[in-house]
């Protein structure tokens, strides 16, 4: 469980888990098979709050240890043994999907491993990998207005090639994100995200902002309701190409987290534990299972509901099992 001065952020594990499994809900499209537009509320909307919750958890946390000479080494460590021995799994796992891909540039295949995994669900963790790496110094100097700065920028310029690309099509940012996309696949990958979310929580945590904005959980609710018409509004109307990069998270996320911090009941260390243990592993590894129902029980996968209830349990049996091993000292940590 995060601390900061002896005091426990048990709410914070306990979102991770549930966005978690909302990133599942994601790749899922759980609500596909019961209503159009519920899927793009949860799936295309509110699903969508997930990575950006997760960077700030890590720029807050990140930064109240920035001062110790062990960071950003020792964050930017386990950060990489988590990633590639994630890589490796997915790998070992889906051994059929890689053989049938070996046919692709080489080039492809090195930018696959060294970006978003075989599956496309790491991507989160080499972006903050490379954005730690990146602005740690400047965090260290405590230029967090400059890099809100920076980090708004790239964001509208990822926005270019996601949420908002059908605006850009025919302007001069189109085959500059082209370009960006030529080497990390998607536009929300590497930069163009991880920097905005992980400064914002820098930033929650240097300036004390869940001391100075008071009722975050209504704002929260507020802040969602705007990211539901911005959802809507860009998905129905065509301009959307995909859902990774709303403007309203930029306020949504950060108030889900302060008033995740300021979540006054208590909520034991065991369960908080538990929670953040659960969110790695349900995130690293659901896209395996998932893959391996559509292949074995494509007449369950065909029912997406189906197939996001299948998935989640049998993630969670697994990620059950690993966590009775020694093996979670390395994959859930």
């Amino acid at each position: 469980m995060e601390t900061k001065n002896n005091v426990y952020y048990g709410m914070v594990d306990v979102l991770r888990l549930v966005f978690a499994i909302l990133v599942m809900m994601i790749h899922t499209m759980a609500f596909q098979s019961v209503n159009e537009n519920l899927r793009i509320a949860t799936s295309m909307g509110i699903c969508r709050l997930a990575v950006p919750f997760f960077f700030i958890v890590s720029g807050y946390f990140l930064y109240n240890r920035i001062k110790s000479p062990k960071e950003p080494k020792a964050t930017l460590k386990r950060l990489l043994v988590l990633y590639v021995s994630w890589v490796l799994i997915e790998t070992v796992t889906l051994i059929p999907v890689v053989l049938s891909n070996l046919n692709m540039p080489i080039r492809i295949i090195i930018q696959r491993f060294l970006f978003i995994g075989i599956t496309g669900s790491l991507w989160y963790i080499s972006s903050l990998i490379i954005t730690i790496f990146i602005i740690a110094p400047l965090l260290r100097r405590d230029k967090i207005a400059f890099l809100l700065i920076v980090g708004f920028i790239l964001y509208l310029f990822g926005t270019s090639g996601d949420t908002y690309n059908g605006l850009y099509e025919n302007t001069v940012l189109n085959p500059l994100i082209k370009g960006y996309t030529g080497i990390f696949f998607l536009p929300q990958v590497g930069i163009t995200e991880s920097v905005l979310f992980v400064t914002l929580g820098a930033a929650i945590s240097k300036y004390k902002l869940n001391e100075k904005i008071k009722k975050a959980g209504l704002l929260s609710i507020i802040s969602i309701i705007i990211l539901l018409i911005e959802t809507f509004l860009l998905n129905k109307t065509g301009i959307a190409k995909d859902a990774n990069m709303y403007l309203s998270a930029i306020i949504s996320a950060p108030l889900i987290f302060i008033w995740a911090i300021e979540y006054s009941k208590n909520i034991s260390s065991k369960v908080s534990k538990a929670c953040k243990e659960y969110s790695i592993g349900l995130y690293c590894s659901h896209q395996i299972i998932m893959i391996w129902i559509i292949i074995l029980l494509p007449a369950f996968a065909a029912n997406s509901m189906i197939k996001f209830i299948f998935t989640l349990c049998l993630s969670a049996l697994i990620i059950t099992l690993i966590r009775k091993t020694k093996l979670k000292n390395i994959i859930l940590k």
